[in-house]
């Protein structure tokens, strides 16, 4: 475990200079430590003026950021137009077999909703009523409403998330959630269904799925590790491309990085609104 003092914040950003992220990871991490003090700044004033930093309307930014999106999903729309096209003029030859080669691309990198999978371990209103009581209860404070099912895992985390268009989920990590104690978990409650209330676009149906999509065509054309001299040619041959869509990820990411960031800091004031200041200071500490 990576250990550091609460008293004076040695070593609670453990990554040195000989760690430093490259590619894609280091861009977010720059982007987030650039954005991170601004916007504490820009939203202390705000609580301190009484507005809260609640405003959650459409910035360009996120416009940009949909607007990518959509040309993300356009492209996917694009290939299997191209896709049912060959299959119908090429039926018997060799394009009906390209044709079905982008029918089958197309289909892996199709928008795709959140549903659970059989793995899950789901808890619905009447195996817990007075879990869902409680989050309705919080939710109302948040000024949303609650859930439509809980998931139980073993991870030390919480997170909400949406089910197909319209459902909402919470997810519950029992070795965090054991840990804390009445008021921390109504704190974090706070935090999970603030999100909600805060139009972070980068989890999103649109934006969302579009991320999915991008991350799809990295792997098709990641690197092959230990090529022999077919694999390395093809290697080189990606590069390009994948350049291109590192390239698209970060931008998406930049449009998208001050909506998260400020969604992460109205989640935690909305966890000191529903279980105290006292009760989100200790959900952190957890």
């Amino acid at each position: 475990f990576t250990t550091w003092c609460a008293a004076c914040d040695w070593n609670v950003d453990p990554q040195g200079p000989g760690d430093r992220k490259r590619g894609l990871e280091g861009a977010r991490r720059r982007i987030a430590q650039r954005y991170g003090g601004r916007l504490f700044d820009e939203l202390s004033a705000e609580s301190s003026t009484g507005d809260g930093g609640r405003r959650t309307g459409r910035t360009v930014s996120g416009l940009l950021a949909y607007a990518m999106a959509l040309a993300v999903h356009g492209l996917t729309l694009v290939l299997a137009a191209i896709g049912l096209l060959g299959v119908i003029r090429g039926w018997g030859g060799l394009g009906m077999v390209f044709g079905l080669f982008l029918l089958a691309l197309a289909w892996s990198l199709r928008p795709r909703l959140n549903r659970l999978s059989d793995d899950d371990r789901v808890l619905l209103r009447g195996d817990a009523p007075e879990l869902y009581a409680l989050v309705d209860e919080v939710a109302a404070a948040m000024g949303t409403r609650g859930v439509d099912a809980v998931v139980v895992d073993v991870d030390a985390n919480a997170s909400v998330s949406h089910l197909g268009l319209r459902k909402r989920l919470l997810t519950l990590g029992l070795p965090l959630w054991e840990v804390l104690s009445p008021q921390q978990r109504i704190a974090l409650l706070g935090h999970e269904l603030g999100h909600f209330t805060n139009g972070d676009t980068r989890h999103g149906m649109v934006v969302g799925t579009a991320f999915r999509s991008l991350n799809t065509w990295l792997y098709y054309v990641r690197p092959m590790p230990n090529p022999n001299v077919i694999q390395a040619i093809t290697n080189l041959a990606c590069v390009p491309l994948r350049l291109l869509i590192t390239g698209v990820m970060a931008l998406l990411d930049l449009l998208t990085a001050r909506a998260a960031q400020r969604g992460e800091y109205l989640a935690d004031t909305a966890a000191a609104r529903a279980g105290s200041t006292e009760g989100a200071v200790g959900l952190m500490d957890r």
